[in-house]
């Protein structure tokens, strides 16, 4: 079992179950090996994340089960609590991670996809300025 230590270290970190889309809080949920304790995962902070008991019923060995693991340095999220999906699920099993309680990776996610819009926008907005003459309405005015 893990320590009180280490569910509240856990519940830092994680602050609510692991799966990708889940929003249970970190009270509805259990410690979870990410390797197996009976495949000699080791009762340990780096082997250890939140999920609920619906979740958490998911990963298991087989047909339709879930996978877990953590995610290496290099990757978008490192240290985070990968989940793999089965194949009927996702032919291709990419790996994914839980966002909804990392209200950071949220903020962050969508203020660069503002600024990117913005950005293309404004790119467009220059070019036809530049491009295109202010008709002449013959009045000598420009309108």
């Amino acid at each position: 079992l893990a320590s009180a230590d280490q569910r509240l270290a856990l519940i830092a970190a994680s602050g609510g179950c692991t799966r990708p889309g889940c929003d249970a809080p970190a009270t509805l949920t259990a410690v979870h090996h990410i390797t197996e304790w009976r495949d000699s995962g080791p009762t340990d902070i780096g082997n250890e994340d939140l999920a609920c008991d619906a979740c958490h019923a998911l990963v298991h060995d087989g047909p339709g089960g879930w996978e877990t693991r953590v995610a290496p340095a290099d990757s978008e999220h490192p240290g985070r609590t990968e989940w793999i999906p089965p194949p009927h699920i996702d032919p291709e099993q990419r790996p994914r991670v839980n966002h909804r309680h990392h209200l950071g990776d949220l903020l962050s996610a969508a203020l660069a996809h503002y600024r990117a819009r913005r950005e293309t926008e404004l790119r467009e907005h220059r070019q036809r300025w530049m491009r295109e003459p202010v008709a002449d309405t013959g009045g000598g005015e420009v309108p």
